[in-house]
């Protein structure tokens, strides 16, 4: 079958050209795409997209960085005014701190470690660091906040210490008008970029897939896959054989932005937690300089945001246990995985099925295929490979074909 030819309008100084169709056929369905242009577009977008993971990374460093010295700054404040005000709450919002500074700590590492090469000794990267500095900081936070309700138990109890709630209020006030800020200055961005970069990485992950759909049916198309791959010279840049190496790049790439944009998201969750806190914090002081005998607020209070700093640890505890544990992430339904992977052509059964986690948001597939006889196992594993990424963002996928 002879080849269409599609028109490319250039400029006004430029004549217009053909350019050759990949025409592909897939029972009833007719896809008909440039194949130069193609692979020109998405060798581009590979080079912005990594490109743009620099540019992401540098600037989630600089803000978890700005995050930090925010948050020592009023940490410290609070440790030292509330010790002097004899404010247990002024201490439990400063221990609620310093959760947000090891959140902001291990985002920060994260966003180090990303560029970080895997080592032939350790081939899957870093990225389990981040889970064991999380476990560490979760047990700093619980062992603060047990002394900090130890502290208000035994005042309540026995021990009636005068609190000075003027300066509760003020330094309570102090924290409020930081986190404010620090809201504010998150806020723009939040709302101005992270969503923005969400639509254009969607838009490079279609592509991704796209393509692979087509270099699969190239298999069956020996006279596509030829003419896929020859080169032509055009104005503005010379177009590529793309990989499987390139493309697994681009799609690893735009999940590492992704996860940086997380990261900022969640920091921006607990700051928007902290000047709530404040708030609080701010009218038990303003309730005890009225009424200067009601310290059972500061103790109320006290117990209240300890017991609150301690459940902003368990969905992080909880992921370290499952990471740790190699449990099947809770997001994914390990039998609807083996279901899809059995319905692809060719496949008989499966057996060995694991998906587990490197950490928060890197999955890993490994799994035996027994496959029908007279199926190529290439085009079998590529189908499995496309399957997992574009259904479960899968990306290290290992498959073990089995000959009937």
């Amino acid at each position: 079958m002879d080849h269409e030819r599609a028109p490319i309008l250039r400029s006004k100084d430029q004549k217009k050209t053909d350019m050759p169709l990949a025409l592909v056929s897939e029972e009833s369905n007719i896809i008909l795409i440039p194949a130069e242009l193609k692979c020109f577009s998405v060798s581009t977008s590979r080079q912005e997209n990594i490109t743009l993971e620099s540019k992401e990374r540098q600037k989630s460093a600089s803000q978890l960085s700005g995050l930090i010295i925010f948050y020592l700054v009023v940490m410290l404040v609070e440790i030292v005014g509330g010790m002097k005000a004899n404010s247990l709450a002024v201490l439990t919002d400063a221990a609620h701190l310093l959760t947000d500074v090891a959140g902001c700590s291990i985002s920060l590492f994260t966003v180090w470690a990303s560029a970080w090469k895997a080592t032939s000794n350790h081939s899957f990267g870093f990225s389990r660091l981040e889970v064991l500095g999380a476990l560490i900081s979760v047990q700093l936070i619980w062992l603060v906040s047990a002394l900090l309700i130890y502290e208000a138990l035994s005042r309540l109890l026995h021990d009636k210490q005068k609190v000075d709630g003027a300066l509760m209020f003020a330094i309570a006030a102090f924290g409020f008008f930081i986190n404010l800020i620090i809201v504010l200055w998150l806020g723009h961005d939040h709302s101005h970029h992270v969503f923005g970069n969400d639509h254009h990485h969607d838009e490079l992950l279609h592509d991704h897939h796209h393509h692979e759909h087509l270099h699969d049916h190239h298999h069956h198309h020996e006279h596509l896959h030829d003419q896929h791959h020859e080169h032509h010279d055009h104005e503005g840049g010379k177009p590529c054989d793309l990989t499987k190496e390139d493309e697994t790049s681009l799609v690893t790439s735009t999940l590492k932005t992704k996860i940086l944009n997380i990261n900022l998201q969640g920091a921006y969750l607990h700051v928007m937690a902290d000047l709530i806190q404040s708030v609080g914090v701010m009218i038990a002081g303003a309730v005890i300089w009225l009424k200067p005998n009601w310290l059972i607020v500061d103790l109320l209070c006290t117990l209240i945001f300890s017991t609150f700093a301690l459940s902003t640890t368990l969905p992080m505890l909880r992921d370290v246990f499952d990471i740790l544990m190699g449990r099947t992430p809770r997001d994914i339904n390990i039998d609807m995985v083996e279901d899809g992977i059995k319905g692809i052509n060719g496949v008989e059964s499966v057996h060995d099925l694991h998906v587990w986690a490197i950490t928060v948001g890197k999955l890993v597939l490994s799994c035996h295929v027994v496959a029908k006889p007279g199926f190529e196992s290439k085009e079998m594993i590529s189908k499995i490979r496309d399957y997992c990424e574009s259904t479960y963002k899968i990306h290290h996928i290992t498959v073990q074909i089995e000959q009937l």
